[in-house]
């Protein structure tokens, strides 16, 4: 199978990294989801199940943002484009599962925002198509948080 190497671009690549390695990009909301998984297993066994996925589908949109990256000559590190390195400072520790939730919505809120902004800005086919898949990712985990928030009372 041949792999589509995407033209050089370093305003997309700049784009890119922010939301793949940036205080509030994927990869602080699967470390994120990580921690609240491992909150689940021991004080909140009925959200695990949710949380897991969500790491699950985080790690998916990590792997897509790296390959973005990848293609268009651009590196995969866990830092912003202005080389601030993503970290456990940039975890969310909130271990009240009510404002998780509440934390987690808009964290995704603001990603779709993002995401539809960069697709406003890209033009590279290619690239448009794989950050829409993330944005239906977004979707997907918003639909998730938000059930399991109404679902439980946690209001």
């Amino acid at each position: 199978m041949k792999t589509t190497i995407y033209c050089e671009n370093s305003y997309y690549q700049g784009l890119i990294q922010n939301f793949y390695g940036g205080k509030s990009g994927c990869f602080s909301a699967f470390m994120t989801f990580f921690y609240q998984l491992n909150q689940s297993l021991v004080f909140g066994k009925e959200y695990s199940e949710a949380f897991s996925l969500l790491c699950q589908i985080e790690f998916e949109n990590c792997k897509i943002l790296s390959g973005i990256l990848l293609k268009m000559g651009g590196d995969n590190k866990f830092y912003s484009s202005g080389k601030r390195f993503v970290s456990g400072c940039d975890v969310n520790y909130t271990k009240n599962f009510a404002q998780m939730f509440l934390d987690d919505i808009e964290l995704l809120e603001v990603n779709v925002i993002e995401l539809k902004n960069m697709l406003a800005k890209i033009e590279n086919l290619n690239t448009k198509s794989d950050l829409n898949e993330i944005l239906q990712n977004k979707k997907k985990e918003l639909k998730i948080l938000r059930e399991k928030y109404f679902k439980n009372n946690l209001l």
